[in-house]
C-alpha cells in the first residue's frame, strides 16, 4: 500500500545531523564554560593567599584563550543553525507551494493564511538564538549537580530556584498559547483584507470604498492588537518574574555562600564559583522564558505546515498514459465546486470527436464555468466521469493531463517573468519553436514584437497590459505544445474585432491538427467556427448536437418545446454578422 509522506516531517527528520553537530558544538561550549568558576576558584583560594602575580597571569591568559575558543565554538554553532534554517526552507518550499495550490484547487483556503510567513517563521526560529536554549538546557543539571559538590544547600537552593523557573515556564505556556492562536487569526483576516483591498485598489477608488475599508481594516487591526497585548503582557508578566527570581537566587547564592565561608565550611572562591555556575544553569530556562512568544509562534507554524503538507499530499505516481488522439466524453450526473453543499451542474452527457469544436451557450449562473473546471481536470465530477479515449482523467496524473489541455479561464492572469516564459508555462526545457508557433496561432507575435524587449518583456515589473493583450497572450500559452484538449471560458471577454478574428483563427487552426475545442460564450461571433453546440440551462444540459441542427428555426423540441430565449437571440446575430460581411 502506497504510504504517505509529510514533506515538513522529512525535511525536519533531515536536519538530525545539521542537529547533532550543534549538540556536539554545545557539549564542549558547556563544559569550557566551567573555565570561568574554575577561575574564580583560582584566584580567590590560591592566588590570593599565595600572592603570586605570576600564576595570576598565566591564569588569565589561559582563560582569555578558553573564551577565545567559546566565541569560535558559539560562531560555528550559529552558522550551523543558519544553515540548517536555509535548507528547511529550501527543501519545503516546493511542496509547501504544491500543497497551498492543491488546497486552492480543493477550494479549502483560508482567508489570510499564508503557508509563507509561516516557512520563513520557523526558519529564523531554526536560525536563531532561541533554539540554542534548547541545546543548552540538558547542561542543566550538571550545573545544578557542580553546585552541590560545592556544598549541598548550594545545590538545594540551585535546583530549588531551577524548579520555579521550569513552573513559570509551564504556566506560561499554558496562559499565552491561547491568546496566541487567537491573535494569529485575527491577524490573518486583517491581513486578508489588506490584500485584497490593495489588489482593488482601482476599485476602491472608483467607489469611494478607500475610507470604509481603511475603517474596517483598522477594526480587525485593533482586535488583533488586543489579542497580542493580552499574550504579550501575560509572557512579560512571567518573563519578568523570572528575571526577578534569577536575580533573588543569585544574591541568595552569594549570601548562602558567604555565611558558609563565614563558617568555615566553603571559601571565598566557592562562593564566587557557585554565583557563576547558578547563573550559566539559569540562563536556558530564563532565555526560553523571554523568548517564549516566538517559540510559540514557530511551534505553531510547524504544525500549520506540517497540516497543510499531511491534508493536501502529491498523489503517488501513476502509469504514464499514451496522448489521447479520439475522444472526449463526459457523463455527469453531479458535479460542482469541491466544498459547494450542492451539486451546480448535472445532467450533462455529449460526447466529441479530434476536430469537434463545441460551443456552451447559457445565461450567467448556468453552470458554464463549473463545466469548463471539470472539462479542463481542474475539479473532478462527484458522481460521474469525463473521459479521454476511454479513460478518465481522475486516472491520468495532473501534471501528464495538464500537458493535454489548453485552459483560457475567465479572469486571466499573467505570472511573474517574462512574456516567453508565460507562454512555455514556465517549462525548464522551453520549446522556443512552440513558443512563437504558440504565439503565431494566437496571432499574437506581431503584438510582443512590438514591445519593449519582445518575448523577454517582463510582466509584472512594470509595463503594462492591456486586458485585451493579457487575454491573447493567455491564449497563447494555452495553446502551447499542441493541447488535445482546448478550454476556452469566455475567451474574447475582452478582444475587439481584430481579437476575435485571431481567436476564429486559432480555434479554427486548432480543429484542424485534430484538437478538441471547448468554448463557453455569450458571444454569436464565436459560433462562427464552432461545428457543435451545447445549451445549458440552471446547470443541465438541455440540448446538444451539430450547430446547424441545435439552432434550426423548426426545431422545437426544447423545454417543452418552446425555443430558448438565449437561442433566438443567438440566432438573431448571427443572422445580422452573416449580412454585415
Amino acid at each position: 500500500m502506497f504510504q504517505k509522506s509529510n514533506s515538513v516531517k522529512k525535511a525536519w527528520g533531515a536536519l538530525r545531523s545539521g542537529f547533532a553537530a550543534v549538540a556536539v558544538f554545545s557539549l564542549f561550549l558547556n563544559l569550557l564554560m566551567l573555565a570561568g568558576p574554575l577561575y574564580m576558584l583560582q584566584v580567590y583560594d590560591r592566588v590570593l593567599t599565595s600572592q603570586n602575580i605570576e600564576t595570576l597571569i598565566a591564569l588569565t591568559l589561559l582563560l582569555g584563550g578558553v573564551f577565545v575558543v567559546i566565541g569560535c565554538l558559539d560562531l560555528m554553532r550559529m552558522r550551523i543553525l543558519n544553515r540548517l534554517g536555509a535548507r528547511f526552507e529550501l527543501e519545503i518550499g516546493e511542496p509547501i507551494l504544491a500543497a497551498a495550490m492543491r488546497r486552492r484547487v480543493q477550494g479549502h483556503s483560508v482567508a489570510g493564511e499564508n503557508p509563507v510567513d509561516d516557512v520563513n517563521g520557523f526558519r529564523d526560529f531554526i536560525s536563531g538564538t532561541t533554539l540554542t536554549a534548547f541545546f543548552d538546557a540538558p547542561w542543566i543539571p550538571i550545573y545544578l549537580a557542580l553546585l552541590y559538590v560545592l556544598h549541598p544547600l548550594l545545590g538545594l537552593l540551585g535546583v530549588s530556584g531551577a524548579v520555579v523557573l521550569t513552573l513559570l515556564a509551564l504556566i506560561n505556556n499554558a496562559r499565552a498559547q491561547t491568546p496566541m492562536q487567537d491573535a494569529a487569526f485575527a491577524r490573518g483576516r486583517s491581513d486578508a483584507l489588506f490584500q485584497t483591498s490593495e489588489r482593488n485598489a482601482e476599485l476602491a477608488h472608483a467607489m469611494g470604498m478607500k475610507s470604509d475599508l481603511a475603517r474596517r481594516w483598522s477594526a480587525l487591526q485593533a482586535q488583533t492588537q488586543i489579542f497580542k497585548t493580552k499574550a504579550s503582557d501575560r509572557i512579560a508578566t512571567f518573563s519578568v518574574i523570572s528575571k526577578t527570581i534569577r536575580m533573588g537566587l543569585q544574591s541568595a547564592i552569594l549570601g548562602l555562600g558567604a555565611a558558609l565561608a563565614i563558617s568555615g565550611e566553603t571559601t571565598a572562591g566557592v562562593m564566587i564559583a557557585a554565583t557563576i555556575v547558578l547563573a550559566r544553569a539559569l540562563a536556558p530556562i530564563d532565555q526560553l522564558i523571554g523568548q517564549w512568544r516566538s517559540f510559540l509562534a514557530a511551534r505553531g507554524s510547524y504544525h500549520k505546515l506540517k497540516s497543510l503538507a499531511a491534508d493536501y499530499p502529491s498523489a503517488p505516481p501513476r502509469l504514464q498514459l499514451p496522448r489521447p488522439e479520439i475522444s472526449l466524453a463526459a457523463s455527469i450526473a453531479q458535479a460542482g465546486p469541491p466544498r459547494a453543499q450542492n451539486a451546480t451542474i448535472g445532467g450533462i452527457n455529449f460526447a466529441l470527436d479530434a476536430g469537434d469544436v463545441v460551443a456552451v451557450i447559457g445565461p450567467s449562473g448556468s453552470g458554464k464555468s463549473t463545466l469548463a473546471k471539470m472539462l479542463a481536470g481542474i475539479w473532478m465530477p462527484q458522481r460521474g466521469a469525463i473521459t479521454l479515449d476511454g479513460t478518465a482523467m481522475s486516472k491520468w496524473d495532473t501534471e501528464d493531463l495538464g500537458r493535454l489541455v489548453g485552459y483560457l479561464p475567465q479572469d486571466v492572469d499573467l505570472f511573474d517573468g517574462t512574456i516567453r516564459e508565460n507562454i512555455a508555462r514556465f517549462s525548464t526545457t522551453i520549446d522556443d519553436a512552440q513558443v512563437l508557433q504558440a504565439a503565431m496561432s494566437a496571432d499574437v507575435h506581431e503584438l510582443i514584437s512590438t514591445l519593449p524587449d519582445g518575448y523577454e518583456t517582463k510582466i509584472g515589473n512594470g509595463y503594462f497590459l492591456s486586458g485585451g493583450q493579457r487575454q491573447r497572450i493567455a491564449l497563447a500559452r494555452a495553446l502551447y505544445n499542441d493541447p488535445f484538449i482546448l478550454v476556452l471560458d469566455e475567451p474574447n471577454s475582452d478582444l475587439d474585432s481584430t481579437g476575435e478574428q485571431a481567436l476564429r483563427k486559432a480555434i479554427q487552426s486548432a480543429r484542424e491538427r485534430g484538437a478538441i475545442v471547448i468554448v463557453m460564450t455569450h458571444r454569436p461571433s464565436t459560433l462562427q467556427a464552432v461545428n457543435k453546440v451545447l445549451i445549458l440551462s440552471n446547470g443541465t444540459q438541455t440540448q446538444f448536437g451539430d450547430k446547424d441542427d441545435v439552432l434550426r428555426p423548426t426545431q422545437q423540441n426544447v423545454l417543452d418545446g418552446q425555443r430558448p430565449k438565449q437561442v433566438k437571440r443567438v440566432k438573431q446575430q448571427l443572422r445580422m454578422e452573416g449580412t454585415a460581411q
